[in-house]
């Protein structure tokens, strides 16, 4: 699961539903009360084509403050119901209480936590070195690039910038982490970094222009 943590208003609902759309079959696990058809209550959906709701769970407040244990065990009890190896998305409310949030990590065991646009927060929780956590500034935009698969790659882009790679495994991946070549490369060079990874981008300086897929390649090779 990725687990997606920050302020309200930066982008965290977009970014799940964009990542959804680009994964096909997936689960969202809807942990903020003041949203969606009911409030007061965490929802579980399955993405495929469009949401579906699973299960529900009561909260019965708005917010988790106040109801923390409650909050807490209608999460697990939700995120226990996802199957084993399923992609799915944590999508939270806007609560900052570093407490609370090491708790919730704790009962969901994420495979890794994006903090969106709270640096504090990050700080906060940084010195858990079993966590995988990363900061990321409020999300401008997410650029879809191609599927593959049957899942979904999809550019992370701040300040007009890219910075990493979605869907490519189960945690975003650095931008500098991904292979790449410049548009003028020849086909040969290809060759050895498909050993390594299913995709290369395709670069001009800062710019990606696109992904080329090794099946792809394959089938063009006589």
């Amino acid at each position: 699961m990725l687990l997606l943590l920050g302020p309200t208003d930066v982008g965290k609902s977009t970014l799940a539903q964009r990542l959804l759309e680009r994964a096909g079959e997936a689960y969202l696990l809807d942990l903020d009360p003041g949203q969606g058809s009911l409030p007061g209550t965490f929802t579980l959906f399955r993405h495929q084509g469009g949401l579906t709701p699973v299960r529900r769970a009561l909260v019965g407040a708005l917010s988790p403050v106040g109801v923390e244990a409650k909050a807490l065990v209608a999460a697990l009890r939700l995120a226990r119901l996802i199957p084993k190896g399923s992609p799915a998305i944590g999508d939270t409310d806007g609560l900052l209480d570093p407490t609370y949030r090491l708790l919730q990590v704790d009962a969901l065991s994420p495979a890794e936590v994006l903090i969106l646009g709270s640096e504090a927060l990050y700080q906060a929780l940084s010195w858990r070195k079993d966590l995988r956590l990363r900061l990321a500034k409020p999300l401008p935009q997410v650029e879809a690039m191609e599927a593959y698969e049957g899942r979904g790659v999809a550019l992370l882009v701040q300040e007009g910038r890219p910075v990493g790679l979605l869907g490519l495994s189960d945690h975003i991946r650095p931008l500098e982490e991904v292979p790449s070549v410049e548009a003028e490369a020849a086909v040969s060079e290809l060759y050895p970094l498909f050993l390594r990874e299913p995709l290369v981008l395709v670069v001009r300086g800062e710019e990606v222009l696109g992904a080329i897929f090794r099946e792809a390649l394959y089938r063009l090779a006589p």
